[in-house]
């Protein structure tokens, strides 16, 4: 168990370096002549800040990482950033991109195809997707793009399997939660079996709260597990019924970074069966 703490803190090192610049030519950090990217959120941002030598490129997410899409209006601050981006990168579906009208010469709009790139098989899919399309953007810098692709895959893989024996090790593997659908996926990739989902909170009704609530004690569901974004108390009165821990989990990376927010969230499910 150490030893993979110690790999994956190394692997989030690393991977902050990249964001950071380490690669990156000297004195060019924070030029006034780099290139701004700015996409919908703190998931496109980690992967575009990773592939992109920060020298040259500087990326601003619009949606802060606890909001959710479907309720972000889009400001006019951020309408000026997007005005002035030399391209606009966003998942398709983003309701408050799409309001703001924006010049589809300069415009990237990538298709989850349902996935979660939380999840770290998504994850890599979207790193390679999006070396491809940037390298078609920026030809000059198509080599390093490359480069820095191989390196963060590498990372993640490393980071993510890290995460998963930390689960096993904990005897947690197959264990039966009840949680929301947008967190569905990581937590299969965790190794817990999702017997129950659900919806966001404003569609929560109490018919359905005694639904999944009987679900959870016929499957002897060891906790519910809520996604932030979409309604941090949308399960909290299944788990009051059942007597069992509530979790609430992010779906967009943190400031701290993708391998960071993964971690945090697997100790958070971590601690909660602790207690």
């Amino acid at each position: 168990m150490a030893q993979d703490a110690v790999v994956l803190a190394m692997a989030a090192i690393v991977l902050l370096c990249i964001l950071s610049g380490c690669s990156g030519k000297p004195g060019e950090a924070g030029s006034s002549e780099a290139r701004t990217i700015v996409v919908s959120d703190t998931i496109l941002s980690e992967i575009i800040a990773a592939l992109l030598p920060s020298g040259r490129y500087r990326v601003e997410s619009i949606l802060p990482p606890g909001q959710c899409p479907g309720h972000y209006d889009v400001k006019l601050t951020d309408i000026e950033k997007m005005k002035k981006a030399v391209l606009i990168v966003s998942f398709r579906g983003m309701s408050f991109m799409e309001k703001a009208e924006l010049d589809d010469r300069r415009q990237l709009v990538i298709d989850p195809e349902g996935r979660n790139w939380m999840v770290p098989d998504s994850y890599v899919k979207g790193l390679t997707l999006l070396a491809e399309q940037l390298s078609k953007h920026f030809p000059e810098d198509g080599a390093e793009i490359a480069r820095r692709k191989e390196q963060a895959i590498l990372l993640v893989k490393k980071g993510s399997e890290a995460l998963v024996q930390k689960v096993t090790g904990a005897g947690l593997s197959g264990k039966p939660v009840i949680a929301s659908s947008m967190q569905k996926e990581p937590l299969e990739w965790m190794g817990f079996m999702v017997v129950a989902e659900y919806g966001r909170q404003e569609a929560m009704s109490t018919r359905e709260v005694v639904r999944l609530a009987d679900i959870g004690k016929d499957r002897g569901v060891i906790m519910v597990v809520d996604n932030i974004q979409s309604g941090p108390d949308a399960g909290k009165g299944i788990a009051e019924t059942l007597r069992a821990p509530h979790v609430v989990l992010t779906n967009f990376p943190s400031e701290r970074g993708y391998l960071a927010t993964l971690q945090e969230n697997v100790d958070a499910l971590l601690s909660a069966v602790r207690k």
